[in-house]
């Protein structure tokens, strides 16, 4: 017998997963094709470490929201597309027992944690093996793969090469397979440095001195970072796919676009506003984007948007439908705190994956942000129930 006129989902919980799944897949395999082997090996323990110590969580506590698997194997992509290439087998196992206990489990399983899991398993690797690489600072280069070694070459031989400036067209060094370069991200960190200022401008040198360089001419060209030639997280630097699989989401309604255009729109506006200290200048220099005309000003605004996990993060990890506010306009507000809070991060404090450190945070007063931005009553302004809290 039917009961009442029930109002169905079209789509199920598991359905969700599983399109997330394949839509994060995308940028993993971009990852894995880019960076060999190696990183489909730690994509595959990150992935079957998840399912596993999910499985035995819920042999030996009986949490009913642990059951389903689903979840478990999107937790392990998403971590796998944030962990750098080359770490030691045994960080993503860490990491999976942070995401899955830590993250998930200990809060009740499956929609009742606070924190997105897969960003508690890499931040809390970031923290214990700072040395294999899991954090930004350490090492000082990461390896990228040649053109002509492509999926087949060995990520671990590298070799440093001098004024590197174009991956398209350019061979493995001899005995090598791939690059070893200096993270955008750390490049355009020296703009922001308390330290001794390391370049004269953006692009053309100030008069005084000449002789510190331009800051874009020590980074690869867009085209790199839209390719994902450039060193980071297995899933993070294709911006491409990554931004190709994102709009599949939102096309399928499972994310809202103005969260993630809060994000991205959020953290742009800091990076064109915010100060940078220039050789020859005796005070920093702000409104970057402005400093040395629109066209340099949008160039530098684009490599800080693509140099680091900051796609990643506002498309995949930010959205999660847990973790976020629920309503429209506490996404815009959510999305909005993590691209500021990212930004500032990352140009001002040396700290490792600022951009999920930012959505961490804001996971933590999600809850009340949903409070701050529930639907208004029929018959009452909103906000109104501030006053009454007061009282």
């Amino acid at each position: 017998a039917q009961g009442p006129p029930f109002i169905r989902a079209p789509e199920g919980a598991r359905t969700v997963f599983l399109v997330t799944l394949a839509a994060a897949c995308g940028p993993m395999l971009a990852g894995i094709v880019l960076f060999g082997w190696r990183a489909a090996f730690i994509a595959a323990i990150s992935v079957l470490s998840c399912a596993a110590i999910e499985r035995l969580y819920y042999r030996v506590r009986r949490t009913p929201a642990l059951l389903g698997r689903s979840h478990a194997y999107l937790t392990g992509v998403l971590l796998a597309m944030t962990l750098p290439p080359f770490v030691a087998w045994y960080v993503p196992v860490v990491a999976a027992a942070f995401a899955i206990i830590v993250g998930k489990a200990v809060f009740g399983g499956v929609g009742h944690f606070l924190w997105q899991p897969a960003l508690v398993g890499r931040l809390a690797v970031a923290v214990i093996f700072a040395g294999p690489g899991a954090g930004r600072m350490t090492p000082r280069y990461w390896p990228v793969l040649a053109q002509d070694k492509l999926l087949v070459g060995d990520i671990m031989r590298a070799a440093r090469v001098e004024n590197y400036r174009q991956w398209r067209n350019r061979s493995a060094p001899p005995g090598a397979d791939a690059f070893k370069l200096t993270p955008p991200a750390d490049i355009l960190a020296s703009l922001t440095s308390t330290r001794e200022p390391a370049f004269s401008g953006l692009c053309t040198p100030a008069s005084v001195p000449r002789a510190k360089p331009a800051a874009l001419m020590k980074l690869p060209p867009l085209s790199d970072l839209l390719y994902g030639a450039r060193p980071g997280g297995i899933g993070e630097t294709c911006a491409v796919v990554i931004i190709v699989a994102g709009l599949y989401l939102i096309y399928r309604n499972y994310v809202k676009w103005q969260l993630p255009l809060a994000f991205v729109g959020s953290a742009a506006a800091v990076v064109a506003v915010w100060p940078i200290n220039l050789a020859g200048h005796d005070q920093a220099t702000w409104w970057p984007l402005l400093a040395e005309g629109l066209g340099v000003g949008f160039t530098y605004v684009n490599h800080q948007l693509l140099s680091g996990e900051l796609l990643l993060a506002a498309l995949f990890l930010a959205p999660e439908t847990t973790s976020r506010p629920v309503t429209t306009g506490g996404q815009v507000l959510f999305g909005t705190g993590c691209g500021v809070i990212a930004m500032v991060l990352r140009l001002y404090l040396d700290v490792p994956v600022p951009c999920y450190m930012a959505i961490l945070a804001m996971n933590t007063v999600a809850p009340k942000i949903d409070k701050l931005w529930r639907p208004r009553v029929f018959g009452t302004k909103r906000f109104e129930f501030l006053r009454f809290a007061k009282t």
